[in-house]
């Protein structure tokens, strides 16, 4: 429907638009301004699409998510007498009529907002480690049974803690992070490795019960960390399958007493090595997060089995 209005400047009704970002209306012939800031009255919709209005507006959702691990309790008000206080004034001073009681407005500290402030540092840690959406909500998860258990350690270990929930979340996914991967995320850097660690066995620990579904971390295989190292050190997909196909191999036939990032860390050299990309063992090192002297431990002990590995 066309809306018309009368222009002074026109001296007729004239048709008229409304600019959505400015919010004035404008006459179509003369381009006269002929209301300010205009107020729309209708609903406030969030607009993901095209912020800039018209008629493409995508009013798909209203208002932010709803966070499945808070009560997303809406903040209230609660008006209530003084004990004791008159409830109208011919009780207070004898005459009549009545006035308004006396009220006293609730306004305490949420009580999620430790909760809150803990998931929103565990979403900003798993940004920062590159993490899916799925691995950060599983360590959420994690951190609210502890809660609950009132198991979570305060003051400077708390960046710790919430390492060692994504360390959990990692392996529930199958997508593992080594300790020294997710400590670099804390304040104190890769040297806080042990710790999360040792915080890994302590969630392990109060969970009890609950290990099977919250703690099913399965067991970590050489190959998991493959892709992640191999795309590290700069390898094209041949190489990467190299790699990944050495490292199942050597999981199905050969038992080697390393940690499975030694081992994945030790194949990334050998193929690196083979492929002739000028690439040393300290940018492995780098690369993986494994000491120069570990990896060349375990490169010792995959070397009689090369044959094997890449065939």
């Amino acid at each position: 429907m066309v809306e018309l209005l009368f222009c002074r400047d026109c001296d007729r009704a004239t048709e008229v638009v409304l600019d959505h970002a400015s919010g004035d209306t404008i006459c179509t012939e003369c381009a006269l301004v002929l209301d300010a800031h205009f107020v729309d009255e209708g609903s406030e919709w969030r607009n993901f699409a095209d912020d800039g209005g018209g008629e493409e507006r995508d009013p798909s959702r209203v208002g932010g998510a709803n966070d499945p691990f808070l009560n997303n309790a809406p903040i209230d008000t609660r008006i209530v007498y003084n004990k004791g206080a008159p409830q109208n004034k011919s009780q207070a001073d004898g005459g009549g009529g009545h006035a308004l009681p006396r009220t006293r407005i609730n306004a305490g500290p949420d009580p999620e907002q430790p909760l809150i402030e803990a998931f929103r540092a565990i979403a900003d840690m798993a940004d920062r480690l590159g993490l899916v959406g799925t691995i950060r909500d599983r360590a959420k998860d994690v951190y609210k049974k502890m809660e609950e258990a009132k198991a979570c350690p305060r003051g400077k270990k708390r960046d710790t803690f919430y390492a060692a929930c994504l360390y959990i979340a990692c392996r529930n996914e199958g997508k593992p992070r080594t300790y020294k991967e997710l400590a670099t995320a804390t304040g104190g850097g890769a040297a806080a490795k042990k710790d999360v660690g040792r915080l890994t066995t302590h969630i392990k620990k109060v969970l009890g019960d609950e290990a099977g579904q919250v703690m099913d971390i399965g067991v970590v295989h050489a190959a998991d960390y493959m892709r992640r190292f191999c795309s590290r050190l700069g390898m094209g997909n041949q190489e990467m399958r190299a790699a990944q196909e050495a490292a199942r191999r050597l999981d199905d036939a050969v038992d080697v007493r390393r940690n499975p990032e030694s081992i994945a860390a030790a194949i990334s050299y050998m193929v690196v090595q083979r492929a002739g990309a000028g690439k040393t063992i300290k940018d492995v090192s780098m690369a993986t997060g494994v000491a120069e002297a570990t990896i060349k431990e375990a490169h010792k002990d995959l070397t009689p089995h090369v044959k094997m590995l890449f065939g």
